[in-house]
């Protein structure tokens, strides 16, 4: 199969994953990158990833043995719900994901606002959504899988988890990507049809629970009781004298679970 698109490098393989076609390199700085230059429906994806980013360009190191990829999706899909926001997509992604993980048995896995992916206090996966076309989104997806994490606990702010140590017979990585591609397609399609509404019975679960929180915006830093979202995908918080607030999403700089 011949690559779709001029790349720096050409990929070392390319094929079909379920209703997907992925795109292999060995190497590479960031899929998300190398994923702009291909149609809706197509994979990047790299086995090892050196400039990896999170949001406000925080570093994701992708060490070998993990799942680093980018999937991209239209974004004028046939009459779209006057309720859909793409910027909604990090929490489209993260309920695929968590869907996915609760299949495999990886009951301790779930979502921290807005886009990371834990396992009781450990973090397993990350999203990191960006629009290079009106009519595209780019949903890039890292989950640690067989890659060495111990060597990075002390990097990065959370420790690490990878599915290989949360679930027997781990699958291939081919594997994890197939079947993340299939979750993504379902919820996708779910969330084109209705908005955030639409996910609000498998997101109010996502959270495993109430649990403190500060939200940083430019003005304040908001304590308080994380209870989920809203129907417009922004936190809910009970303040400490009992009343409830929502934060738009737009403010937020930051969510940090104490």
């Amino acid at each position: 199969m011949n690559s779709t698109a001029p790349f720096p490098t050409p990929p070392e393989e390319e094929g079909p994953c379920g209703d997907w076609t992925y795109h292999e390199w060995a190497e590479a700085f960031s899929t998300n990158d190398l994923a702009r230059s291909l149609p809706p429906g197509h994979i990047a994806v790299c086995r090892v990833q050196t400039g990896g980013r999170g949001r406000f360009n925080r570093k994701w190191i992708g060490g070998e043995g993990g799942l680093w990829a980018s999937f991209t999706v239209p974004l004028d899909t046939p009459e779209p719900s006057p309720a859909v926001c793409w910027g909604h997509l990090p929490l489209v992604a993260g309920l695929a994901l968590l869907n996915m993980l609760h299949g495999m048995g990886v009951t301790s896995a779930r979502l921290r606002w807005p886009n990371d992916l834990l396992a009781d206090k450990s973090k397993l996966a990350g999203i990191l959504v960006e629009r290079p076309a009106e009519n595209m989104a780019v949903i890039g997806i890292g989950v640690n899988v067989f890659n060495d994490v111990a060597s990075i606990a002390g990097e990065i702010k959370d420790p690490p988890a990878r599915l290989a140590d949360l679930v027997q017979d781990c699958p291939s990585l081919h594997d994890v990507m197939a079947s993340l591609g299939r979750h993504l397609d379902q919820v996708f399609s779910t969330f084109a049809h209705g908005g955030i509404p639409a996910l609000q019975d498998g997101l109010a679960q996502a959270w495993a629970g109430e649990r403190p929180v500060s939200i940083l915006t430019d003005d304040e830093t908001i304590r308080g009781i994380f209870t989920g979202i809203d129907d417009q995908g922004n936190p809910v918080v009970s303040l400490p004298a009992g009343s409830l607030r929502t934060v738009p999403a737009h403010l937020i700089n930051r969510l940090v679970e104490e």
